[in-house]
């Protein structure tokens, strides 16, 4: 009898403690979705592994090499750890016992593990939460890296508009002191639309100054050149300039005084930015688009780990705290508890894993794109011909042409009303193109500004593609990326 009277003290203690590291485990899915970089994530959650595994700490190592958020293994674990794809105790030397949780991150092929250590055998529910910790974590740094690469696209676009405006050439003109056009170059003729001896001789403001603005300009060089009073000279201002068929463009200027002393000459230049206001207002727009999806990512993360694992964790807190509660007056009943925690806990982890797979598909990660299109069309249950090569690609754009693929195929389904579809994916020495194409009724483009063939055109254009939609009605659909490679990629 005593004996019986210590084992259920030893249960009851067991679960107390199985308790207390689930109200941990819950605390830190809402507090990980917070953490703004992989780094303090991963901190984070090695600093909580006491609080599950008593007398145990964790280190988040890399088989082969050191980076923000984890290091590089020693080289005995290193060439462990690259054997392992799951949850596995390593035979290290040494008296702690070690094992090693992956930790899925879709922006590499190989993997981060949560190395875990301590004096004492890790029990069946200790690595069951420490593997929903490695699950939470990944999905977390997932998230934060897909922000981050975005941000990087960005600025790569960025980069691209200033490439364009530090092209731009500029029209010159030269004007005398009663404003008459002296002297314009090529770029002038190209740019106004007048021959050279259309503009010389007559009068610049009857030319290329919009007739709002014309006197402003007679009144500023009269009020110059009586009393050297400048206001725009040496200034770079923007105007609205008009071209020789009367349309008006806006204009970056910049006005100079030239000739000899005592004989007033003037020159412009005179840069076309109608590009430039263009790419200006698309970059408002992406970033726009950006902070929006940015923002949608992680409200869609936080409500899926809330609808999903969480109540999964939830209803296992629950269930241990009744059984917690019942274990002296009804042993049996609270052993059903533990079993029905155990269930909802392997529910709240199949939800992480398929969470994970919406931000960046395993298949991709492991197998290449032929695979992760060919799963990706068994998922939405269309009949598809896929004519993908089986080589890798640069995760970045294998990850674009792969969300082509599905947004292609998810707009099929939703919208195309067709019977088939075909994917294909060419390879060339210095570009990849991909084609979406299907036997529906045709007549789709992109539609408002939160469109998802605005964002694939924003993700295609970061890496420096393009993305043409050919939909003529009744004629099917034809969605076609094309994405320049690196010299070694191909």
């Amino acid at each position: 009898m005593p004996s019986t009277q210590y084992d259920g003290d030893s249960e009851a203690s067991d679960l107390s403690r199985l308790v207390s590291s689930v109200n941990s485990v819950l605390s830190l899915s809402l507090s990980l979705a917070q953490t703004p970089t992989p780094a303090q994530a991963m901190r984070l959650v090695t600093t909580a592994v006491p609080s599950i595994a008593a007398a145990h700490r964790a280190v988040a190592w890399h088989p082969s090499r050191s980076g923000d958020y984890f290091e590089r293994a020693p080289e005995d674990v290193g060439a462990l750890l690259a054997a392992v794809t799951g949850v596995t105790r390593l035979d290290v030397k040494g008296p702690a016992a070690c094992w090693a949780f992956p930790i899925a991150s879709p922006f590499s092929r190989d993997q981060v593990f949560l190395i875990i250590t301590g004096s004492q055998e890790l029990s069946d529910q200790e690595t069951l939460l420490l593997s929903i910790l490695a699950q939470l974590c990944g999905t977390v740094i997932a998230s934060q890296e897909s922000i981050a690469a975005e941000h990087g696209r960005l600025r790569q676009i960025e980069a691209q508009q200033r490439a364009i405006l530090g092209a731009a050439l500029d029209a010159v003109i030269s004007i005398d002191q009663d404003a008459r056009v002296t002297y314009v170059n090529s770029a002038f003729e190209r740019t106004f639309g007048y021959r050279a001896e259309e503009v010389i001789g007559h009068d610049l403001a009857d030319k290329i100054v919009p007739p709002s603005l014309r006197e402003a300009h007679r009144r500023g060089l009269a009020r110059y050149l009586a009393t050297g009073q400048a206001t725009i000279l040496g200034l770079r201002i923007e105007l609205s300039a008009m071209r020789a068929d009367g349309t008006l463009f806006p204009a970056e200027v910049t006005v100079t005084r030239t000739g000899l002393p005592g004989a007033a000459a003037f020159t412009g230049y005179v840069r076309d930015i109608t590009d430039r206001h263009r790419a200006e207002q698309a970059l408002i727009a992406s970033r726009a688009r950006l902070v929006t999806a940015s923002d949608a990512a992680r409200q869609r993360i936080t409500r899926d780990l809330h609808d999903g694992a969480q109540q999964h964790l939830v209803a296992t807190l629950i269930n241990l705290q009744l059984a917690e509660q019942r274990w002296e007056s009804d042993p049996d009943r609270a052993r059903e508890l533990v079993g029905q925690a155990m269930q909802d806990t392997r529910r709240g982890i199949e939800d992480l894993r398929e969470l994970a797979a919406g931000l960046h598909p395993a298949s991709l990660t492991q197998h290449g794109l032929a695979p992760a299109v060919r799963s990706l069309a068994d998922r939405v249950g269309l009949a598809a011909e896929i004519d993908v090569p089986g080589i890798r690609l640069p995760s970045a754009i294998e990850a674009s042409l792969y969300f082509v693929c599905s947004e292609a195929l998810t707009n099929i389904v939703k919208h195309a009303h067709a019977t088939r579809a075909w994917v294909r994916l060419e390879v060339a020495a210095d570009r990849c193109v991909v084609e979406v194409r299907d036997d529906g009724i045709g007549g789709a483009g992109p539609g408002p500004e939160t469109s998802g063939l605005i964002g694939l055109s924003d993700r295609v254009g970061a890496i420096g593609g393009t993305l043409d939609i050919t939909s003529p009605p009744s004629g099917g659909t034809v969605l076609r990326a094309t994405v320049p490679l690196p010299q070694d990629a191909a």
